[in-house]
Protein backbone atom coordinates (compact mmCIF):
# COMPACT_ATOMS: atom_id res chain seq x y z
CA UNK A 1 0.00 0.00 0.00
CA UNK A 2 1.10 3.54 -0.68
CA UNK A 3 1.46 6.42 1.72
CA UNK A 4 -1.92 8.27 1.88
CA UNK A 5 -0.22 11.64 2.41
CA UNK A 6 2.04 11.22 -0.63
CA UNK A 7 -0.80 9.77 -2.68
CA UNK A 8 -3.11 12.69 -1.89
CA UNK A 9 -0.43 15.25 -2.77
CA UNK A 10 0.30 13.46 -6.04
CA UNK A 11 -3.41 13.34 -6.92
CA UNK A 12 -3.82 17.05 -6.22
CA UNK A 13 -0.67 17.99 -8.11
CA UNK A 14 -1.66 16.00 -11.18
CA UNK A 15 -5.17 17.48 -11.05
CA UNK A 16 -3.62 20.96 -11.02
CA UNK A 17 -1.52 20.19 -14.07
CA UNK A 18 -4.44 18.68 -15.98
CA UNK A 19 -6.91 21.33 -14.71
CA UNK A 20 -9.42 18.61 -13.86
CA UNK A 21 -12.16 18.84 -11.25
CA UNK A 22 -13.53 16.04 -9.07
CA UNK A 23 -16.31 15.57 -6.55
CA UNK A 24 -13.83 14.74 -3.80
CA UNK A 25 -10.40 13.38 -2.93
CA UNK A 26 -10.18 9.58 -3.28
CA UNK A 27 -11.38 7.81 -0.12
CA UNK A 28 -8.09 5.96 0.30
CA UNK A 29 -6.03 9.12 0.71
CA UNK A 30 -8.47 11.73 2.04
CA UNK A 31 -6.98 13.08 5.31
CA UNK A 32 -9.13 12.60 8.40
CA UNK A 33 -7.50 15.34 10.48
CA UNK A 34 -6.16 18.85 9.95
CA UNK A 35 -2.71 17.65 11.00
CA UNK A 36 -2.63 15.09 8.21
CA UNK A 37 -4.08 17.64 5.77
CA UNK A 38 -1.23 20.04 6.47
CA UNK A 39 1.24 17.21 5.82
CA UNK A 40 -0.42 16.70 2.42
CA UNK A 41 -0.16 20.43 1.83
CA UNK A 42 3.57 20.38 2.59
CA UNK A 43 4.09 17.58 0.06
CA UNK A 44 1.98 19.38 -2.55
CA UNK A 45 3.79 22.69 -2.08
CA UNK A 46 7.13 20.88 -2.40
CA UNK A 47 6.02 19.45 -5.75
CA UNK A 48 4.71 22.82 -6.94
CA UNK A 49 7.84 24.74 -6.00
CA UNK A 50 10.14 22.11 -7.51
CA UNK A 51 8.22 21.94 -10.77
CA UNK A 52 8.07 25.73 -11.14
CA UNK A 53 11.49 26.53 -9.65
CA UNK A 54 9.74 28.75 -7.12
CA UNK A 55 9.66 29.14 -3.37
CA UNK A 56 7.13 29.76 -0.63
CA UNK A 57 7.18 33.37 0.58
CA UNK A 58 4.28 33.50 3.01
CA UNK A 59 0.79 32.35 3.85
CA UNK A 60 -2.82 32.82 2.82
CA UNK A 61 -5.49 32.53 5.49
CA UNK A 62 -8.83 31.19 4.35
CA UNK A 63 -12.24 30.92 5.96
CA UNK A 64 -11.92 34.02 8.16
CA UNK A 65 -15.55 34.95 7.50
CA UNK A 66 -18.11 33.32 9.82
CA UNK A 67 -20.62 32.74 7.03
CA UNK A 68 -17.99 30.85 5.00
CA UNK A 69 -17.05 28.78 8.06
CA UNK A 70 -20.67 27.71 8.40
CA UNK A 71 -20.91 26.96 4.68
CA UNK A 72 -17.84 24.71 4.78
CA UNK A 73 -18.61 23.21 8.17
CA UNK A 74 -15.69 24.38 10.28
CA UNK A 75 -15.23 26.65 13.29
CA UNK A 76 -11.80 28.08 12.51
CA UNK A 77 -9.75 29.30 9.54
CA UNK A 78 -7.08 27.39 7.64
CA UNK A 79 -3.87 28.39 5.86
CA UNK A 80 -2.01 27.71 2.63
CA UNK A 81 1.32 28.83 1.20
CA UNK A 82 2.00 31.76 -1.15
CA UNK A 83 4.65 31.28 -3.85
CA UNK A 84 6.90 33.92 -5.41
CA UNK A 85 6.14 33.00 -9.02
CA UNK A 86 2.39 33.41 -8.52
CA UNK A 87 2.62 36.73 -6.69
CA UNK A 88 2.17 39.74 -8.99
CA UNK A 89 2.07 43.52 -8.88
CA UNK A 90 -1.14 45.46 -9.45
CA UNK A 91 -1.98 45.90 -13.13
CA UNK A 92 -1.14 42.33 -14.14
CA UNK A 93 -2.96 40.71 -17.06
CA UNK A 94 -3.50 36.99 -16.56
CA UNK A 95 -4.75 34.29 -18.88
CA UNK A 96 -8.13 33.01 -17.69
CA UNK A 97 -7.25 29.58 -19.04
CA UNK A 98 -4.44 29.24 -16.50
CA UNK A 99 -7.06 28.76 -13.78
CA UNK A 100 -9.77 26.20 -13.24
CA UNK A 101 -11.72 28.66 -11.06
CA UNK A 102 -11.07 32.40 -10.67
CA UNK A 103 -12.55 33.31 -7.29
CA UNK A 104 -11.61 36.90 -6.40
CA UNK A 105 -11.07 37.94 -2.79
CA UNK A 106 -10.11 41.49 -1.74
CA UNK A 107 -7.84 41.18 1.29
CA UNK A 108 -5.52 43.05 3.63
CA UNK A 109 -2.00 41.63 3.35
CA UNK A 110 0.52 41.97 6.17
CA UNK A 111 4.29 41.59 5.91
CA UNK A 112 6.22 40.42 8.95
CA UNK A 113 8.92 42.80 10.16
CA UNK A 114 10.65 40.23 12.38
CA UNK A 115 10.43 36.59 13.37
CA UNK A 116 7.54 35.85 15.71
CA UNK A 117 8.93 34.64 19.07
CA UNK A 118 7.51 31.57 20.73
CA UNK A 119 4.94 32.43 23.38
CA UNK A 120 3.12 30.41 26.03
CA UNK A 121 0.33 33.01 25.86
CA UNK A 122 -1.65 32.95 22.59
CA UNK A 123 -1.12 36.00 20.44
CA UNK A 124 -3.91 38.53 20.00
CA UNK A 125 -4.29 41.46 17.62
CA UNK A 126 -2.44 43.96 19.80
CA UNK A 127 0.37 41.63 20.85
CA UNK A 128 1.17 40.49 17.31
CA UNK A 129 1.00 43.99 15.79
CA UNK A 130 4.56 45.01 16.85
CA UNK A 131 6.02 42.15 14.78
CA UNK A 132 4.27 43.26 11.58
CA UNK A 133 5.97 45.78 9.31
CA UNK A 134 3.82 46.62 6.31
CA UNK A 135 0.19 46.60 5.29
CA UNK A 136 -0.48 45.99 1.60
CA UNK A 137 -3.81 46.09 -0.25
CA UNK A 138 -4.13 42.79 -2.10
CA UNK A 139 -6.33 40.47 -4.11
CA UNK A 140 -6.17 36.70 -3.82
CA UNK A 141 -7.24 34.41 -6.64
CA UNK A 142 -8.68 31.22 -5.19
CA UNK A 143 -8.66 28.05 -7.30
CA UNK A 144 -9.36 24.42 -6.47
CA UNK A 145 -9.72 20.88 -7.81
CA UNK A 146 -13.31 20.25 -6.80
CA UNK A 147 -16.76 20.39 -8.37
CA UNK A 148 -18.08 22.19 -5.28
CA UNK A 149 -15.51 23.24 -2.70
CA UNK A 150 -18.20 23.79 -0.05
CA UNK A 151 -19.02 20.07 0.04
CA UNK A 152 -15.61 18.38 0.35
CA UNK A 153 -14.73 19.32 3.93
CA UNK A 154 -12.07 21.59 5.33
CA UNK A 155 -9.31 18.95 5.38
CA UNK A 156 -9.49 18.56 1.60
CA UNK A 157 -9.25 22.35 1.21
CA UNK A 158 -6.21 22.46 3.48
CA UNK A 159 -4.62 19.67 1.46
CA UNK A 160 -5.16 21.61 -1.78
CA UNK A 161 -2.81 24.31 -0.47
CA UNK A 162 -5.69 26.14 1.12
CA UNK A 163 -7.14 26.48 -2.44
CA UNK A 164 -4.68 29.31 -3.15
CA UNK A 165 -3.75 30.20 -6.74
CA UNK A 166 -2.23 33.70 -6.89
CA UNK A 167 -1.77 37.01 -5.09
CA UNK A 168 -1.85 40.49 -6.64
CA UNK A 169 -0.34 43.27 -4.55
CA UNK A 170 -0.82 47.01 -4.37
CA UNK A 171 1.87 49.38 -3.16
CA UNK A 172 3.30 48.57 0.28
CA UNK A 173 3.59 52.21 1.33
CA UNK A 174 0.58 52.62 3.61
CA UNK A 175 1.66 55.10 6.28
CA UNK A 176 0.32 55.06 9.82
CA UNK A 177 -1.74 51.92 9.44
CA UNK A 178 -0.98 50.74 12.96
CA UNK A 179 -3.03 53.60 14.40
CA UNK A 180 -6.02 52.83 12.15
CA UNK A 181 -9.05 50.75 13.08
CA UNK A 182 -8.78 48.17 10.30
CA UNK A 183 -12.13 46.66 11.27
CA UNK A 184 -13.86 49.81 10.02
CA UNK A 185 -11.86 50.16 6.79
CA UNK A 186 -14.16 49.80 3.79
CA UNK A 187 -13.15 47.89 0.67
CA UNK A 188 -15.00 48.17 -2.64
CA UNK A 189 -14.75 45.59 -5.41
CA UNK A 190 -15.39 46.80 -8.96
CA UNK A 191 -15.86 44.52 -11.98
CA UNK A 192 -15.54 46.15 -15.39
CA UNK A 193 -16.10 49.57 -13.82
CA UNK A 194 -19.22 48.58 -11.86
CA UNK A 195 -19.28 48.45 -8.06
CA UNK A 196 -20.08 44.80 -7.37
CA UNK A 197 -19.28 44.09 -3.70
CA UNK A 198 -18.39 46.04 -0.56
CA UNK A 199 -17.10 45.04 2.85
CA UNK A 200 -14.87 46.00 5.76
CA UNK A 201 -12.03 44.57 7.77
CA UNK A 202 -14.55 43.49 10.39
CA UNK A 203 -15.48 40.58 8.10
CA UNK A 204 -12.00 39.14 8.70
CA UNK A 205 -12.39 37.52 12.14
CA UNK A 206 -13.49 40.91 13.43
CA UNK A 207 -10.16 42.50 12.42
CA UNK A 208 -7.40 41.40 9.98
CA UNK A 209 -4.93 41.46 12.88
CA UNK A 210 -6.96 38.74 14.57
CA UNK A 211 -6.32 36.57 11.51
CA UNK A 212 -2.55 37.11 11.75
CA UNK A 213 -2.67 36.27 15.45
CA UNK A 214 -4.62 33.09 14.67
CA UNK A 215 -1.99 32.09 12.09
CA UNK A 216 0.89 32.74 14.46
CA UNK A 217 -0.76 30.60 17.14
CA UNK A 218 -1.69 27.84 14.68
CA UNK A 219 1.82 27.60 13.26
CA UNK A 220 3.33 27.42 16.72
CA UNK A 221 1.00 24.53 17.55
CA UNK A 222 2.71 22.69 14.64
CA UNK A 223 6.20 23.65 15.79
CA UNK A 224 6.60 26.45 13.23
CA UNK A 225 6.58 30.24 13.30
CA UNK A 226 6.16 33.32 11.13
CA UNK A 227 9.44 34.68 9.76
CA UNK A 228 10.61 38.20 8.92
CA UNK A 229 9.61 39.18 5.39
CA UNK A 230 6.83 36.62 5.06
CA UNK A 231 3.59 37.87 3.51
CA UNK A 232 0.16 37.00 4.91
CA UNK A 233 -3.15 37.53 3.14
CA UNK A 234 -5.74 37.66 5.89
CA UNK A 235 -9.02 36.67 4.20
CA UNK A 236 -11.88 38.14 2.20
CA UNK A 237 -13.18 41.52 3.31
CA UNK A 238 -16.28 41.35 1.09
CA UNK A 239 -18.26 38.71 -0.81
CA UNK A 240 -16.20 36.90 -3.45
CA UNK A 241 -16.59 37.27 -7.20
CA UNK A 242 -16.18 34.49 -9.75
CA UNK A 243 -14.26 36.10 -12.60
CA UNK A 244 -14.45 35.27 -16.29
CA UNK A 245 -12.19 35.90 -19.28
CA UNK A 246 -12.44 39.57 -20.23
CA UNK A 247 -13.10 40.80 -16.68
CA UNK A 248 -11.17 43.70 -15.21
CA UNK A 249 -11.10 43.70 -11.42
CA UNK A 250 -10.40 46.67 -9.16
CA UNK A 251 -10.24 46.47 -5.37
CA UNK A 252 -10.37 49.96 -3.86
CA UNK A 253 -9.15 50.40 -0.29
CA UNK A 254 -9.63 54.19 -0.23
CA UNK A 255 -6.62 55.99 1.19
CA UNK A 256 -4.86 52.65 1.67
CA UNK A 257 -4.55 52.10 -2.09
CA UNK A 258 -5.95 50.10 -4.99
CA UNK A 259 -5.28 46.79 -6.71
CA UNK A 260 -6.29 45.96 -10.25
CA UNK A 261 -5.93 42.96 -12.55
CA UNK A 262 -7.56 41.61 -15.67
CA UNK A 263 -8.19 38.22 -17.25
CA UNK A 264 -7.52 37.68 -20.92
Amino acid sequence: MGDPVIDAAKWLFESRLAKTVHDKLPDACRPATAGLAYKVQEQLVAQITTSRNSRAIGYKIGCTNRSIMELIGTDEPFYGRIMDDSTYSSGIELSASEFTHRIIEAEFMMVMDSDLPGSETPYKAETIKPFIGKLVPAVEIVDHRFTDFTKVGVNSLISDNGIHAASILGKPDVVGWKTMDLAKREVQLFVNGTLTETGTGENVLGNPLNAVAWLGNCLQSYGKTLRAGEMITTGATCPVYNAMAGDRILADYGELGKVDLSFL
